[in-house]
């Protein structure tokens, strides 16, 4: 079934968010003056995209991360063109050939599909169309579509998050008069013309084209396959058949009863979740459960809020995205579904058990617990547990014939809870950061010297970061100056600690880029140089603050949480701290210039 509509009714950020709060499989395809692009879907996961007629593909982006060479693509491709029918995506041909790890494959496609969300979120006019059996894949092409899920996908929510972050900053660049160069002039083809059509002259497969996971750009199909008769898009007939897929022993007439409560979300014209951005963070739900409906739903009435919805029924999972909300500076709150609730084999007791380790990781993280309405030990014992609220939640076996009704009155308070609360966690977070922000301000008054500069921002770190270490960027190498957190005197591992900035790294990208770095990262020279010498963090998540002075990045400072669980980071308030520090140095080196001219 194809879905067609236009962009001037819905933004592309809707398109996306509703894609995977449905978890649809399929390709999206976006149509404007410029040209056209490509985002596929596997169970509401983006699994590729094709920027804006293939002018920038995977392999031109792995090359510009220092991933691969040149010549490693043209090996590559030479692996394709010989596979015959046994041949593969790009991206699994690199990872097979040894030339990729895992995640420098997660971080290249996320790139390609970051630049391509970040291109469509511009347009204000143009057309799209959603096609749920574009995912098929050609004989030619052994790739599988359960396979992309299993080995790379990422969640569409967090992506838009990003590409929306990315976006705005390049906007702000724009309006202040600096030059921002395009994507396709930053990732310009690496080979030349004819290296690259080698790989094209093979039989067609149109499906590793659309997923974007391999350099088919310049292919003919000459069977074209038949093209189906596209529909209007509507956002709430998409969210009826999923109702129907989720209440089939309900009658009708209560499944329209529900698809009723939830048009409101459907119908706004603008997302709230791009104001949330804008504003500089962003608020999430947590939502450890297997409800359906509870999922869907609770992902549809919080979006007019500019909330997020994540769920999961994984321990792990669960760790990971409340991980990966932070490192996008997202504020989340993590709730518990009610034990024995429709499809849960889940017991009071392990729930209990549960909720002990999350508090005991995520020590900021608010919990709130769902419960039976009847259920009052459960309720207290949920409270001495450290839970902010617990909340009904209706009996969908036992209260059949008012279900639906409870359910929407049930929602309308979710709703209201971890609004109010969410934006009341952001305000009193923000108001300590303020706090350290202006003691920083008064010291560097007294600072004048790169290495006193450093030293208080890694001071700074240290009320946020259990380890953290100051690195001195050398022409081919970070040097360890000093470090809080990761030893003392002779026993400090950092000491004559040096960082290689051959090939590509995490630190080579904030060199380059001159852009802070936090999340969690799995790189090779990051566990190789720095971890093999301090020791490896519970979480890998890393903050990698780059110092600049007259353009040139001269100081990283790093932070981990060393055996401790991530907590939140003020991010925007260490750039702001970092931007200050970098002016006063450059003041500094221009007064001295005066100083000696003045001499002379």
């Amino acid at each position: 079934m194809a879905l067609t509509g236009d962009l001037t009714q819905l933004h592309i950020a809707d398109i996306i968010q509703l894609i995977h709060t449905t978890r649809k499989s399929g390709t999206l395809t976006v149509t404007g003056e410029k040209g056209e692009s490509r985002i596929i879907f596997s169970n509401g996961y983006l699994v590729g995209a094709s920027h804006l007629n293939n002018r920038i593909r995977i392999g031109t982006v792995l090359v510009k991360m220092h991933v691969i060479t040149p010549e490693d693509l043209k090996n590559a491709l030479d692996a394709q063109k010989y596979a015959g029918k046994n041949r593969e995506p790009l991206l699994r041909t690199l990872m097979q050939m040894g030339k990729v790890s895992d995640d420098a494959a997660f971080k290249g496609l996320k790139k390609l599909i970051e630049i391509t969300i970040v291109e469509l979120i511009s347009w204000t006019g143009g057309t799209f169309m959603f096609d749920d059996q574009a995912i098929a894949v050609s004989p030619e092409c052994s790739y599988q579509p359960g396979v992309m899920e299993q080995e790379i996908s990422l969640d569409a929510q967090m992506v838009l998050m990003d590409s929306l972050r990315v976006f705005d900053e390049r906007e702000r660049d724009k309006q202040a008069g600096q030059k921002v160069p395009s994507y396709e002039i930053i990732f310009s083809d690496v080979l030349p013309q004819e290296d690259r059509e080698v790989a094209v002259k093979i039989t067609p497969a149109i499906t590793a084209d659309i997923l974007g996971l391999a350099d088919l750009d310049r292919m003919e199909n000459k069977i074209a396959p038949p093209t189906p008769v596209p529909e209007i898009f509507d956002p709430v007939e998409i969210h009826r058949q999923k109702i129907r897929e989720i209440l089939t022993d309900f009658p009708a007439d209560r499944q329209e009863a529900f698809v009723a409560f939830l048009r409101t979300a459907t119908d706004c014209a603008s997302s709230p979740v791009i104001s949330a951005q804008r504003e500089g963070y962003g608020r999430a739900v947590v939502l450890f459960s297997v409800d359906t409906l509870l999922a869907h739903a609770a992902m549809t009435i919080c979006k007019n809020d500019g909330i997020l919805v994540f769920t999961t029924s994984e321990e792990d999972d669960l760790d990971r995205i409340i991980d990966q909300c932070q490192a996008l500076r997202i504020v989340p709150a993590l709730v518990f579904d009610s034990p024995g609730s429709f499809g849960s084999s889940l017991q009071k007791e392990n729930v209990a058990s549960l909720r002990l380790r999350a508090r005991e990781r995520h020590q900021s993280v608010p919990m709130f617990q769902l419960s039976e309405p009847q259920d009052y030990l459960f309720t207290l014992q949920s409270f001495r547990d450290g839970m902010r609220a617990v909340l009904p939640k209706p009996d969908r076996e036992g209260g059949k014939e008012t279900f639906i009704e409870d359910m929407t009155v049930f929602l309308e308070s979710f709703r209201s809870l971890v609004r109010n609360f969410l934006y009341e966690t952001n305000i009193n977070s923000e108001a300590s950061a303020i706090k350290r922000l202006m003691g920083l301000f008064t010291a560097l008054q007294t600072r004048e010297k790169l290495t006193d500069i450093s030293h208080l921002l890694l001071q700074s770190f240290s009320q946020v970061f259990e380890r953290s270490i100051v690195f001195f960027v050398l022409p081919e190498a970070l040097a360890a100056d000093r470090a809080f957190g990761v030893g003392s005197g002779r026993s400090d591992p950092s000491m004559g600690l040096k960082i290689p900035l051959v090939g590509y790294s995490v630190f080579r990208d904030v060199i380059e880029g001159g852009e802070p770095f936090f999340g969690e990262s799995d790189d090779e020279v990051l566990r190789e140089s720095l971890f093999a010498r301090i020791g490896t963090p519970l979480r890998q998540t890393i903050f990698l603050l780059p110092l600049k002075c007259l353009g040139q990045v001269r100081t990283i400072i790093y932070g981990d949480f060393g055996q401790k669980n991530v907590s939140p980071v003020p991010v925007e308030f260490f750039q702001i701290e970092v931007q200050h520090a970098g002016l006063r140095l450059e003041n500094t080196m221009y007064r001295e210039q005066i100083l000696k001219s003045m001499q002379k």
